[in-house]
């Protein structure tokens, strides 16, 4: 009986030791982005830079934007630096998937989908959806076949919920995608499509920046949708940190001055490409 006891009290004392050693290699695995950006002292953001105001490469060869001093004042409340990585916003999920960047601050909407695979901190603002049309179009589609139709041709962009909406929303007309806004809109400007699904703001500039005159956006945004932050699952002390302090920016007004800086005010628009 007594080596009984021993055995069970050998037994106890190893499995003590085995989850303690696992509690420790989970402990350190979910945390692993907090501890390397504290380690390296950088914070690797991703952003597209296509995405005025929220974030856009300027006339001077700076990103700014209402993403960037978001960016910025997490940085700060880190201790550390900030390091943007541009690149497409079909590539965003990829690059934090595979551990290239830190975080996701590219006006990047909260979905269900997206929210299976990664963990969103938010939001920090609300953003639209819309379409950006020809005045002359938009008459000739509400008088005849509406946007749902296999007559219209669509266009959004890649891995995006304007991509998303479309085919919920929209699903008989054609859709085509692109990895980059020139593209859609060039492919609108040469008749190649009759409409683009995009982020309100994205119509909106881009109709204030047509010299022709020739463009224009819909009256009501087709959706409004939550912008927050995206980092990857499991990361507890991250996510605790990022979340308190977007809550302290909005409890000191200064997200509401960042927000007027760029939604509501014109001034950045002299510093566009």
């Amino acid at each position: 009986m007594l080596k009984n006891l021993q055995k069970s009290k050998l037994l106890l004392l190893f499995m003590s030791l085995i989850f303690t050693m696992l509690f420790s290699q989970v402990a350190n695995a979910v945390n692993s982005t907090f501890d390397r950006i504290k380690k390296n002292g950088v914070l690797l953001v991703g952003m597209s830079g296509e995405q005025p105001p929220f974030n856009f490469v300027s006339n001077l060869d700076t990103i700014i934007g209402y993403d960037v001093e978001i960016t910025t004042a997490l940085a700060n409340s880190l201790g550390v630096k900030v390091r943007i990585e541009l690149m497409p916003f079909p590539e965003l999920m990829n690059a934090l998937k595979e551990e290239k960047i830190d975080i996701i601050v590219s006006g990047f909407a909260f979905t269900e989908d997206r929210s299976k695979k990664i963990t969103f901190v938010g939001p920090y603002a609300l953003s639209g959806k819309s379409l950006l049309i020809t005045k002359k179009r938009l008459q000739e589609i509400k008088e005849s076949t509406g946007f749902n139709h296999q007559k219209v041709r669509l266009m959004a962009l890649e891995n995006s919920t304007s991509k998303t909406l479309a085919q919920n929303r929209l699903g008989k007309a054609k859709l085509v995608t692109v990895k980059h806004y020139e593209q859609a809109l060039l492919a609108l400007h040469s008749n190649q499509v009759d409409a683009l699904v995009a982020d309100l703001v994205i119509c909106e500039l881009a109709v204030i920046r047509d010299t022709t005159q020739r463009l224009t956006t819909l009256q009501n945004p087709l959706a409004v949708e939550e912008i927050g932050l995206a980092i990857n699952k499991g990361e507890p002390l991250l996510e605790s940190h990022l979340s308190a302090q977007l809550l302290t920016l909005s409890k000191s007004n200064d997200l509401k001055k960042l927000h007027d800086k760029w939604f509501n005010s014109p001034g950045w628009l002299a510093l566009l490409p």
